[in-house]
């Protein structure tokens, strides 16, 4: 990590200093150039000036915490804790086009835009290595394409921009989901064969020909385009740089934070100082009895999904006890999901406070990613966060492979049992002779369960268009007593709930040019 980090924190002091990169109060539709920006010449006149600049562009990467983690509130993973904030709306699917989250998510990524886009208008002034202002426009790329697919996502498509806009530029119309998916691989295909294929350890955290096929991969995934995903998940498979982490618990710490597994992630500094440097995840997500806000509580339904170590669900498994229903479970259950009695930082969880507006609503919280070393929360997190990692193109390449065709091959298999039996999980090996149906439920559950509070189930779901039928599941939880209880019903609107809006107030300053979501208005 000491390229990117060292290299962070001395473009934070720049920007501080000078304003460079960050955008101010007063920015109006998709991050128009502010008056104040440093003048050109004063800056791109070396690489070191270039580095820093593409340096800065990360702290616009996606929020882990409100935008990545939290999103399992709207899906039957969990719920939040603090239901009259914005994500207690999403969650009950009651929000309106102007909740914070969708402006914030659209400000963050069009602040990423706007900053790639004025490094393409200045990097050919700049006196550098041609070699390297190749590989540093590639990483540009990467970035670029990963702010829209960020987008594509939450909201579909949307304004594709080929210059930072001026004060009064007039604002172009959304496009449709399919050119802003072409726009996507076409900035990821310019840029993998410009980088290696997976980064050394003094570049972790920097963009890859690995990273630049995984998000391919990804996307052409959620948009069913299932032979686009499976050959360019293939292309990582094959590279034979990428692998899976032995224990999956400690994937989420400190200690793994090089490893192989990881394709794609957010960097932070050693004995962060702000939440440039480090994250607020152990803020958000830790138990209280840790210094943190306990945000997201499992529901029971995420609890009973995972299974028994002998691979069968717990209504069938005879190695399930209800009486002590964490033990014979598949490990991934207890590195995930934090309950009753379960011990973390040398305390012992306890939900004697369950319901009271500040604890669980459950009886259950998260525990992956949550740094035991930062018990009390007296500093920001230091742990990464990883965006993109070896085991989602191994089930993406499984899932897409499995739909292409007319029943599950080896290859699907080896897949699919590679996470099943890593070496911390080591959970039997599917059954042969699997239906093309049964293999594609067995997928799905094993994304869900490898993928729990990872910013990923949600999406998932939107592609399978299950998350009407998941959401409005009645959540349950468990109280002190074992016992399981009812906790709510919510709502999910299936002519509006499966995009996020577009932010009302964006709609406004560009003078409705802008199209608003179904069902938003």
């Amino acid at each position: 990590l000491i390229c990117i980090k060292l290299n962070l924190n001395s473009y934070l002091g720049l920007t501080f200093c000078c304003g460079l990169g960050l955008s101010s109060c007063n920015d109006s539709f998709l991050d128009r150039i502010p008056k104040d920006q440093l003048s050109d010449d004063s800056f791109w006149k070396n690489s070191e000036d270039a580095t820093k600049f593409v340096t800065g562009i990360y702290l616009w990467l996606p929020e882990p915490e409100n935008h990545t983690i939290m999103t399992d509130c709207y899906t039957d993973n969990a719920i939040p804790v603090h239901v009259g904030a914005e994500q207690g709306q999403l969650s009950a699917g009651t929000a309106t086009s102007d909740n914070p989250h969708f402006l914030q998510l659209w400000q963050q990524a069009y602040s990423g835009i706007r900053r790639c886009l004025v490094y393409y208008q200045h990097i050919g002034e700049v006196e550098m290595d041609a070699t390297e202002k190749e590989r540093l426009t590639a990483e540009v790329q990467f970035l670029e394409a990963f702010f829209y697919s960020t987008l594509l996502k939450y909201m579909g498509g949307v304004p594709i921009l080929d210059h930072p806009l001026e004060l009064n530029e007039k604002v172009p119309a959304r496009k449709t989901d399919e050119e802003t998916y072409n726009y996507i691989v076409s900035l990821l295909d310019k840029a993998a064969p410009l980088l290696p294929n997976i980064r050394s350890s003094s570049e972790h955290g920097k963009p890859s020909a690995g990273a630049c096929y995984a998000l391919k991969a990804r996307m052409a995934f959620y948009m069913h385009k299932y032979d686009v995903a499976e050959a360019a998940a293939k292309l990582v498979m094959d590279m034979g740089d990428y692998g899976l982490y032995n224990h999956y618990g400690d994937l989420f710490q400190p200690v793994a934070e090089h490893c192989n597994e990881i394709i794609f992630d957010r960097e932070y500094l050693e004995n962060p100082k702000n939440s440039s440097e480090g994250s607020v995840i152990g803020l958000y997500f830790a138990p209280v009895m840790m210094g943190g806000w306990e945000a997201l509580s499992p529901t029971q339904d995420m609890v009973d999904a995972y299974p028994c170590t002998d691979g069968k669900t717990i209504a069938e498994s005879p190695l399930y006890d209800p009486a002590k229903p964490f033990e014979n479970r598949d490990p991934r259950l207890k590195f995930s999901i934090l309950y009753n009695g379960a011990e973390i930082a040398g305390k012992v969880f306890d939900i004697n406070n369950m319901g009271d507006g500040s604890h669980t609503r459950t009886g259950y919280s998260m525990r992956k990613y949550i740094n035991p070393d930062n018990d009390g929360i007296n500093n920001y997190d230091w742990t990464n966060f990883i965006y993109i990692r070896y085991a989602e193109v191994l089930l993406t390449y499984a899932e897409a492979r499995n739909e292409n065709l007319s029943a599950p091959d080896q290859a699907v298999y080896d897949a699919v049992n590679a996470i099943r039996q890593r070496e911390s999980v080591n959970l039997p090996a599917l059954p042969s002779g699997l239906s093309k149906d049964q293999m594609r439920d067995a997928i799905r559950l094993e994304r869900r369960l490898e993928f729990a509070f990872e910013g990923i189930h949600l999406f998932d779901t939107r592609s399978y268009r299950t998350t009407e039928k998941d959401v409005t599941k009645p959540v349950y939880g468990v109280n002190q007593a074992g016992e399981k209880i009812y906790i709510e019903t919510r709502k999910f609107n299936p002519q509006r709930d499966y995009l996020w809006a577009i932010p009302q107030e964006e709609i406004d300053l560009s003078q409705n040019v802008l199209v608003q979501n179904p069902g938003w208005d």
